[in-house]
């Protein structure tokens, strides 16, 4: 079967339900993400065919007609979504969160969605824990890549040879074997990235290539027909119902719902279908395959805005903001997308006028987003009193330093000059500075929230005469215990290497007067692979630190742990940029907020190591204020920012100890 598939147009409904599913919440179908697994095998497969048939009926492929197609049949549903997102993010989301949809505006429309989610993943400073609304066009942008790249390939293979498909169906399995193990290696490595990584799914797609180069023109028996479907669907199905969050995707485990679209596929060209493949066919899933595309571009921002209006969904809202996403899926289908690609205007002429003056409109849409947000003007550096201005909570204010819109690239400059080392690295770069000829070396030591303490420890090296070394590493405590890498939920050896490493420096090559220790308390510790709960994570952390503060209290002078500073239960940018007349709602309590970091820095009070407790720096009595002296405290959930904490310096200065000669 060689012409129309009405069977793969079927299994496009099953690929878009189960995805549908997921989205909604609906629990048996937790690993319903897989849907998006098996459109990436159903295009490798219909591409693929069409352009191995066009090469040995022709012996060339038109690529001006190919990418035409494409611009027509994909582009005009995906830009309309897009604008329409950026001007209903302008009415219904936070200022801050709508100016985060300008840039995946440009990232959508542009198809890189998949790059710019998979660096935004790896951030350990991202402050987003909210859904955006057009996160799900990382798979469309992986398509896109795809078509840009897969005709290129393929007449690189074909060549002039005589035996086209022979020659095609080896490169393309040995692009499905290096792809498929570049992604069982990533995974481990930088699991976010790989999720997202064209490369990483290319083997998806040449498996559906693989497909279609083998099956042109031949049939499977009844027996393997049949066996072949059955086994599909519950490949599909164990994996809907069997994968999670945590699931290798797409490491070796995507194998199963990989495997599962092919075996449907291959079924499909059975002289007597199978039962399975009848069931396909059907009219209400040809329909439902037939706007599967549509389907898909509309229902995650539908369901993010009725989440922006309504806070978390039950699985029951979430079906039916499903539901209601099938009202605009339906006409642009109707009305946009089959009158664009049924046009009888000229293709290749078509795309060179469509492409432009798509980029032109998207670009449009961000930009009068970006111009339309309120944002506060930027408070000029020596105006910036920040800590000096504690006394009194500040109620209002008409310029910040940063301003919200800028708080997350606040972070100061040791973590530009790249002195908080990344997740898979188990060393740091030398991150000296202050006296580089001083006789007397500070270490800071720990994770991003002792990072967060540089600018305020510059401060004070300078005003000492100080040599200042930093060795941080993002997710890592100096506490020792195992730890969870939680943005890709799995384990985290390198931060044992990397705490060895650490500790070992200081004692052998620094030889410090004076380590300074600090961490976050929201880790989630790992015992024998389970991971514990939020209280035992709590007591883990606590009782992980007496052991690395003796080692180096046998190693250097002195030691200091500086408690960490009270968690705001909200993003702080967010709250301000809506709150600028009202400052006091960004106020949070402080008992909550230190009772953890209280607990957890108790052990550390031990001879020879002084315990700095911040509290008095970030809160007014029981209220811990988001903006002070028109600096803006925090830069996220949990991180301060560094404008911040360079107005800390004085105070960090009175509570250090002053070394004396000896201790150098």
């Amino acid at each position: 079967m060689d012409g129309f598939r009405p069977d793969v147009e079927g299994l496009r409904a099953l690929a878009i339900g189960i995805v549908l599913l997921a989205h909604a919440g609906v629990g048996f179908a937790a690993g319903g993400y897989v849907g998006v697994d098996v459109f990436f095998v159903i295009s490798g497969f219909l591409i693929t065919r069409l352009l191995v048939g066009e090469l040995e009926r022709t012996g060339r492929v038109s690529l001006p007609h190919f990418y035409a197609r494409r611009v027509r049949r994909l582009m005009p549903q995906a830009i309309t979504a897009v604008v329409v997102v950026a001007v209903v993010s302008r009415q219904l989301l936070a200022p801050l969160e709508a100016d985060a949809v300008m840039r995946d505006v440009v990232a959508a429309g542009f198809y890189v969605m998949n790059w710019h989610l998979a660096a935004e993943s790896v951030d350990y400073f991202a402050s987003g824990a909210h859904d955006g609304p057009l996160d799900h066009f990382w798979s469309l942008a992986v398509e896109e890549q795809y078509y840009v790249v897969w005709p290129l390939l393929l007449l690189a293979l074909a060549g002039r040879r005589r035996h086209v498909r022979r020659t095609l169906a080896v490169g393309l399995a040995a692009i499905l074997v290096a792809s498929l193990l570049y992604a069982v290696h990533r995974i481990g490595v930088a699991p976010e990235q790989t999720y997202f990584s064209t490369v990483a799914r290319a083997w998806e797609l040449a498996l559906g290539g693989l497909l279609a180069v083998v099956l042109m023109g031949r049939r499977l028996g009844p027996r393997t027909a049949a066996a072949a479907a059955w086994g599909g669907m519950a490949a599909i199905a164990v994996a809907t119902a069997g994968f999670d969050a945590g699931t290798a995707v797409p490491a070796l485990p995507a194998l199963l719902p990989a495997l599962g679209a092919a075996a449907l596929v291959a079924a499909g060209t059975a002289e007597a279908l199978p039962v399975p493949s009848r069931v396909l066919t059907l009219r209400p899933a040809r329909f439902v395959g037939r706007v599967s595309y549509a389907w898909y571009v509309w229902h995650w921002p539908v369901l993010v805005f009725a989440a922006a209006l309504r806070g978390p969904l039950s699985t029951a809202e979430g079906l039916a903001a499903t539901a209601v996403a099938f009202v605009p899926t339906i006409i642009t289908h109707r009305w946009i997308e089959e009158p664009i690609r049924r046009s009888r205007k000229r293709m290749p002429r078509f795309a060179l006028i469509t492409v432009p003056a798509a980029a032109a409109l998207v670009l449009a849409a961000a930009i009068g987003l970006s111009w339309t947000l309120p944002s506060p003007p930027t408070l000029a550096a020596g105006k910036a009193a920040g800590a000096a201005r504690l006394g009194d909570l500040q109620r209002a204010a008409t310029a910040l330093r940063p301003t919200p819109r800028d708080a997350e690239a606040d972070r100061g400059r040791a973590f530009a000059d790249g002195c908080l080392v990344g997740a898979t690295e188990t060393t740091s770069p030398a991150c000296v500075y202050g006296d580089l000829d001083s006789s007397t070396t500070v270490v800071l030591f720990g994770d991003s929230h002792a990072m967060q303490w540089f600018p305020a420890l510059e401060w004070v090296v300078a005003r000492r005469g100080w040599r200042l070394v930093e060795l941080t590493k993002a997710g890592c405590p100096p506490q020792a215990v195992d730890v969870l890498w939680a943005p890709g939920r799995r384990e985290y050896p390198e931060c044992d290497a990397w705490r060895e490493y650490a500790l070992d420096r200081i004692a052998n090559v620094e030889k410090p007067a004076l380590v300074i220790v600090a961490s976050s308390v929201q880790y989630r510790v790992l015992d024998d692979g389970r991971t514990l709960s939020r209280e035992e994570s709590m007591r883990a952390l606590a009782d992980g630190y007496p052991a690395p503060l003796d080692r180096l209290r046998h190693a250097v002078p002195r030691v200091a742990v500086i408690q960490d500073v009270p968690l705001p239960p909200r993003d702080i940018p967010s709250c301000v940029a809506e709150a600028l007349d009202d400052l006091l709602r960004c106020a949070f309590p402080r008992r909550q907020a230190v009772t953890r970091a209280a607990a957890i820095a108790a052990p550390a009070a031990r001879p020879g190591v002084d315990v700095i407790d911040p509290t008095s720096r970030f809160c007014v009595g029981e209220r811990c204020p988001a903006v002070v002296g028109d600096v803006l405290v925090y830069r996220n959930t949990g991180h301060v920012t560094a404008t911040y904490m360079h107005t800390l310096g004085p105070w960090l200065e009175r509570r250090l100890p002053t070394l004396t000669e000896g201790e150098r």
